[in-house]
């Protein structure tokens, strides 16, 4: 299928994240990116969601000491931080969004962390790495933000070290039957900013054409997708936890409403790949 696309420039990206992240960091537990659940019966809130799916990227990635590690689309920083904790290894995350790293470096500080975990404001479409700069790349839910797929794997591609690793989370698409519905699924992906779903089938011949390996494509749409009602319910619970008011969330709960009903149209998928040794 052709991705659905919404047009959308980085500015555009970094402005939204700029203004929506703190309370979007709030309401998902720290993290900015799906929860991986366990099963229907399954009562994690979205915090522990969150962190599990963090922990399954860590473990598919397999870091090893030393290594130097790219978080392309670093978000407010808690998986580079989850993944140092994890692994003796370096990280530089990269966002978009000014504010992002602002957030991220603080928690990096806080978390005695700033000699090994660095963040920096850039562009995944014109990465500022010399070639061959990195072990492994990671990106969770960046690319889905970005105009150009190809054009991002194939920086990676290029930021990579002969052999090096690349694991990154994104969502699929699935073109709705009707006009109405794909009136309702693009304004949703207008409204989180993101550019564009992509069809299953089309992620082994990006990541093919971007000049690396395909190793494994998961999916995991049963894991991520989770219940309106329910959804938006946690979000409720977690407002009145936190003490935040409704006033103060830039995200009516419509949108909320009507975001988890489109996820009947996406997927998720977890993609690794490789650059072939030299």
């Amino acid at each position: 299928m052709s991705p659905q696309r919404v047009t959308m420039t980085p500015e555009e990206v970094g402005r939204f994240f700029d203004e929506k992240g703190d309370v979007l960091g709030d309401l998902l537990g720290g993290n900015i990116h799906f929860g991986y659940w366990l099963g229907p019966d399954d009562t994690s809130t979205f915090a522990e969601a969150g962190e599990r799916l963090t922990d399954h990227m860590i473990e598919i990635l397999a870091p090893r000491p030393g290594e130097r590690i790219l978080d392309l689309g670093s978000g407010r920083g808690r998986p580079a931080i989850r993944l140092a904790r994890a692994a003796d290894v370096r990280i530089v995350g990269i966002s978009i969004s000014k504010r992002d790293v602002e957030v991220s470096t603080r928690l990096a500080r806080s978390e005695g962390l700033a000699d090994r975990v660095t963040f920096q404001h850039a562009d995944a479409m014109d990465l500022p790495f010399e070639p061959g700069s990195f072990d492994a790349v990671w990106a969770l839910e960046s690319l889905l933000h970005m105009p150009d797929r190809l054009h991002v794997l194939k920086n990676i591609a290029t930021v990579l070290k002969p052999g090096g690793r690349l694991v990154l989370c994104d969502l699929s698409g699935v073109t709705p039957a009707t006009e109405e519905a794909r009136d309702v699924l693009d304004a949703v992906l207008r409204d989180w900013a993101v550019e564009s779903l992509i069809g299953v089938d089309d992620y082994a011949k990006l990541v093919t054409e971007a000049g690396l390996d395909l190793k494994r494509i998961i999916d995991v749409s049963e894991r991520t997708r989770y219940s309106s009602t329910r959804a938006v319910r946690m979000f409720e619970e977690t407002m009145k936890a936190q003490g935040i008011s409704v006033e103060s969330v830039d995200l009516p709960m419509d949108l909320m409403e009507r975001s988890f009903a489109a996820l009947e149209h996406m997927g998720y998928l977890i993609v690794s790949a490789e650059r072939p040794p030299a």
